[in-house]
C-alpha cells in the first residue's frame, strides 16, 4: 500500500499499525526547531476510500473542557495551568491513557517543585477532564482507579486565641487601614471567607427579630446561605456607612494581607496570618466555648463533617477536658 502525506513541515512516520476493527493507525512526528511534535492520525479503509481525521487527543480534549464548561473563572484558570503541566509532559491520544502515563503525569506533577496540594488539585481537574470523555465514550474511567493519587497536604491551620485576638483589637493602626481591620474582624466572628466578605452588600443583612443575620451566596460552594451574627459582628455592621452597595469598601487580596501582617507585628503577634486565618479563628474560638461540632459545621458552611473535626484535632485543650469529665471508679 503506497502512502503519501503532504504538508508543509517535515514529519517522519513513528508508527504505523491496523487496528482491530481494521482501522490504520499512524503517529507522525514533525520538528520544529528544538521542539518536537507528535501528530496521529486514523485512517478508515473499510470502503477503499481512506477517510483521514486527526485522533483526540488527551490534552486536546482538556483545553477544549477548560474552554467550554460552565465552571468559574478561577476554576477555569486551575484547568489551564494543568495544561501546561500536560503539555510538558506529553500529550497522548484518549483511548491510549493507562494508569503507567497517568501515573507518570503524577510523578512529573511532584518532580516540579509544587506542593501536594497544587499537585493534587491540577490531578483532580485531569480526572474531571477524563470523566466527562468516558460520559462521551472516548475513555475507559476504570483506568482511574488503580492511579496512586497525589496525597492530600496537611498544612497547619494559622488561627488566633482569644487573647491574640483582643491584643489586635487594641493595637492601633492607620486611620486608612480601619476598612481593612473591620473585614478581618467581622470575618474573625463570622468565619466567612475573604470572598464573600468583600462581595457582602447591604442588601444581604436582613433583620430577625432582635437580630440580624446575613442571607448571601456562598462564592466557593455555590449555596445560599444564612448566618446568624454574635453581638461583636453587629457592632461592626451598624457601624458602618449605608451610602454604598457593599458594606465594606472592596480591597485586593494582596493588599489586605499586606496589611494584616504590619497589623500582627505591631500586636506581637508571631504568626503567618492571612485573611483565612480569620475563618479558622472563628471555628477555633467556637470549639473552645464547647460548641457542638456538628452546629459548628453549619456555621462554617462545611459540607463535610470531615472537614470541621479537622479542627477539632488542633485542639489538645479540649480533648484532655474531655477525658477529664471519665468518672472516677474507685482505682486511686
Amino acid at each position: 500500500m503506497d502512502i503519501r502525506i503532504e504538508s508543509n513541515f517535515q514529519f517522519s512516520v513513528a508508527s504505523m499499525q491496523y487496528a482491530p476493527n481494521g482501522e490504520l493507525q499512524i503517529s507522525l512526528v514533525s520538528s520544529d526547531g528544538e521542539k518536537k511534535k507528535r501528530y496521529e492520525y486514523a485512517a478508515s479503509l473499510g470502503d477503499g476510500v481512506a477517510a483521514e481525521h486527526p485522533a483526540v487527543t488527551l490534552l486536546g480534549y482538556a483545553r477544549e473542557y477548560a474552554r467550554t464548561s460552565n465552571i468559574k473563572d478561577c476554576t477555569r484558570d486551575s484547568y489551564r495551568l494543568m495544561c501546561r503541566h500536560l503539555e510538558t509532559y506529553g500529550d497522548c491520544r484518549l483511548e491510549r491513557v493507562t494508569t503507567a502515563y497517568l501515573q507518570g503525569f503524577v510523578a512529573h506533577l511532584h518532580s516540579t517543585g509544587l506542593g501536594a496540594g497544587t499537585a493534587r488539585l491540577y490531578f483532580q481537574k485531569l480526572t474531571c477532564v477524563l470523566h466527562d470523555a468516558h460520559k462521551n465514550e472516548l475513555f475507559d474511567d476504570r483506568v482511574l482507579l488503580r492511579v496512586k493519587r497525589p496525597k492530600r497536604e496537611q498544612r497547619k491551620k494559622c488561627y488566633l486565641t482569644e487573647a491574640e485576638l483582643k491584643r489586635l483589637v487594641k493595637t492601633e493602626m492607620p486611620a486608612a487601614y480601619g476598612n481593612i481591620q473591620s473585614m478581618f474582624l467581622f470575618s474573625c466572628m463570622t468565619g466567612l471567607r475573604f470572598s464573600d466578605v468583600r462581595g457582602l452588600k447591604w442588601k444581604n443583612v436582613r433583620r430577625e427579630g432582635k437580630h440580624l443575620q446575613l442571607e448571601f451566596h456562598q462564592q466557593k460552594t455555590d449555596t445560599q446561605e444564612r448566618l446568624p451574627l454574635c453581638a461583636e459582628a453587629e457592632e461592626l455592621v451598624k457601624g458602618r456607612s449605608r451610602s454604598g452597595e457593599y458594606v465594606f469598601e472592596r480591597e485586593s487580596n494582596q493588599l489586605v494581607n499586606k496589611v494584616l501582617k504590619r497589623w500582627c507585628k505591631a500586636a506581637r503577634i508571631k504568626k503567618p496570618v492571612t485573611f483565612h486565618s480569620a475563618r479558622h479563628t472563628f471555628c477555633v474560638l467556637l470549639l473552645t466555648k464547647d460548641v457542638p461540632i456538628f452546629t459548628v459545621q453549619q456555621l462554617m458552611c462545611h459540607q463535610d463533617i470531615g472537614t470541621t473535626k479537622v479542627y477539632a484535632d488542633l485542639l489538645n485543650r479540649t480533648k484532655a477536658k474531655a477525658v477529664r469529665k471519665m468518672p472516677m471508679i474507685g482505682l486511686a
